[in-house]
């Protein structure tokens, strides 16, 4: 590849990505690729559409058109029908040949046409497959340079506009260089994405590379693709250098800017899950692959501490909650330095109202703790027992009187525990009064995370929960995220989980220790406290954390609400205490 035609290469990508260019082999000026002509008329507008006129621009078709010019022939398709066409010359040879760009439902098409006498021979350079909800398509093609075509095709899709490019070479045998695909918002990601892009020289070298700045929503994040004898190979420096230094900035305006900061702070986690595949949500694909490579991202790791923070300063504790959760769960490396903020930002955390706690027992082992009524608590251990919270009188319980907490409406089921095993989490299920249990899965491992080693150990009181059973089946949680495992009536899994949002109905009435019976509240355990969750309030949650919490040795080892959702029981370390606000 000679300079001239490295230079137009780059000139190229930049019409063909983002539809705007300044520069090239030429230095003449274009206007955006699949965008119409400005009809403001300055010097520069008539510049450039006096050079877009020099270049050919495709023809688009009508729905079902099958049959397409080429030179004084026609190319009939044999499959689905035209969306576009471009007769320039591939091959050198007269007569004019053509690019081609036929759909139908199940696929898209890229072919190359050359007329043979009467006839019109055509050659397959590409194919990708349609997504079943996605129609209409609509699609672009022009000459960018001597060397290069773009063609930019669109779909109407159910969750929005999926837009796929094709960078295509112009020579006998014509090639893709590059396919890119803009995916349409989803749940972790609904920001607008726009690219613009420009040309210069980034290495030095006497080769123009290719810059681009993607807009997620308003968050400017530049790529560079260097041109290289091989073609463009993408500095992989970025995104994560852009994102760092907004992290950065981030970090330090939290104390003097708090808004500003959770903004810029969220702005680089949206960033990070749109390009990102290492997110599970990412929305640009290259070369038909579904995000950019990341790794992990320090910068997006410090961001997040960031909004957490924000999050507990403002009082929102079940979004922090929910932050953290991501934290701790993504492809982020979050440094002692942004641990020890959060961690010290829930213990500052100011509530709006004043928690206390009394001692009314203590056990050394791990329990499980239950309301069985407003006034009696049950201690499920080695030595089951009943204390009456008014008197603080206790009651030695046999085996036949303690009930586990989280039945089936009929009684005839119950969950004994929660495990992690290589499955992911697993609702340990049985009888009431029978030892025969069986699994039901709450939350499976991820793909992405293969089971190195054998596991199957009991959840912690901060992972996965049941939080109680109802006529549909497991109220499960995991800090801010409430799920619905469907069960039927042997108590085996009956149809996918159900995420619940924020405010929408609850299935009622639920047995269990840690929700009220009408789903109204349930508690959120933390390290340096417990979040009580008003669900038909919002769900923002209120903070509770006694002022001595720290005194008391140990880690939180089980937690129940009472029936009124007023109080909470906790076994911290090997202290049982209630809580009160």
């Amino acid at each position: 590849m000679n300079v001239c035609r490295s230079q137009r290469w780059g000139a190229a990508l930049v019409m063909f990505l983002a539809g705007a260019l300044v520069g090239g082999c030429s230095g003449r000026k274009q206007v955006p690729f699949g965008l119409q002509d400005a009809e403001t008329p300055t010097e520069l507008a008539a510049t450039a559409e006096e050079s877009i006129t020099e270049l050919p621009v495709g023809t688009a078709f009508e729905p079902n058109q099958v049959e397409v010019p080429v030179a004084e022939s026609t190319l009939v398709l044999q499959a689905g029908y035209a969306l576009a066409a471009l007769q320039l010359d591939l091959d050198g040879n007269e007569p004019i040949d053509a690019l081609v760009v036929s759909a139908d439902p199940q696929e898209v098409r890229l072919q190359a046409a050359y007329p043979r006498g009467l006839d019109v021979t055509a050659r397959k350079i590409d194919s990708f497959l349609v997504p079943s909800d996605c129609t209409e398509p609509a699609a672009e093609i022009r000459q960018l340079s001597a060397s290069l075509a773009g063609v930019r095709i669109e779909h109407a899709c159910e969750t929005g506009k999926r837009t796929n490019f094709w960078l295509v070479t112009i020579e006998a045998q014509p090639r893709v260089r590059e396919r890119i695909t803009v995916l349409p918002p989803n749940d972790r990601s609904t920001a607008p994405i726009e690219l613009e892009l420009g040309v210069e020289d980034r290495d030095a070298d006497g080769y123009d590379d290719v810059v681009a700045n993607i807009r997620i929503g308003d968050t400017d994040v530049p790529l560079a693709w260097l041109n290289r004898p091989g073609g463009f190979a993408r500095d992989a420096s970025q995104p994560e250098a852009t994102l760092r230094e907004l992290a950065d900035g981030a970090w330090k305006s939290l104390d003097s800017d708090l808004a500003g900061a959770k903004k810029q702070a969220l702005a680089v986690v949206g960033a990070f899950v749109a390009l990102c595949r290492e997110s599970g949500a990412a929305r640009i694909g290259l070369s038909g692959t579904h995000g950019l490579q990341c790794q992990q991202s320090s910068a997006t790791a410090r961001a997040v501490s960031v909004a957490i923070t924000a999050a507990i300063r403002r009082g929102n504790f079940v979004r922090a909650l929910e932050l953290q959760r991501w934290w701790e769960g993504t492809a982020t490396q979050p440094s002692s330095e942004e641990r020890d903020l959060v961690q010290a930002a829930w213990r500052r955390a100011k509530a709006k109202t004043t928690a206390t706690w009394r001692l009314i027992d203590s056990e050394g082992s791990p329990a499980s703790l239950y309301f069985r009524d407003s006034d009696t608590l049950v201690v499920d251990s080695r030595v089951p027992r009943a204390i009456q919270l008014s008197s603080g009188s206790k009651t030695r319980l046999s085996e036949t009187e303690v009930v586990p907490p989280v039945r089936d409406p009929e009684s005839r089921y119950a969950v004994r525990a929660v495990r992690v095993t290589c499955v992911g989490f697993e609702a340990e299920v049985g009888p009431v009064r029978g030892k025969q249990t069986h699994r039901v899965p709450i939350d499976r491992r991820s793909g992405g995370a293969p089971c190195k080693a054998p596991i199957d150990r009991p959840a912690s009181v901060f992972e996965w929960a049941v939080l109680g059973w109802a006529p549909q089946g497991l109220v499960a949680a995991s800090g801010d995220l409430l799920r619905v495992v469907p069960l039927n009536a042997f108590a085996k899994p009956a149809g996918r989980p159900i995420d619940l949002s924020a405010g929408s109905p609850l299935p009622a009435p639920i047995r269990g220790a840690r929700i009220t019976a009408d789903g109204s509240r349930y508690v959120i355990p933390h390290a340096e406290g417990v979040v009580v969750r008003d669900w038909r309030g919002g769900g923002a949650g209120l903070w509770l954390r006694p002022a001595d919490w720290n005194a008391i040795p140990g880690a939180l080892r089980s937690v129940a609400i009472s029936p009124d959702g007023q109080r909470v029981a906790l076994q911290k370390g090997s202290e049982i205490r209630l809580l009160s606000w």
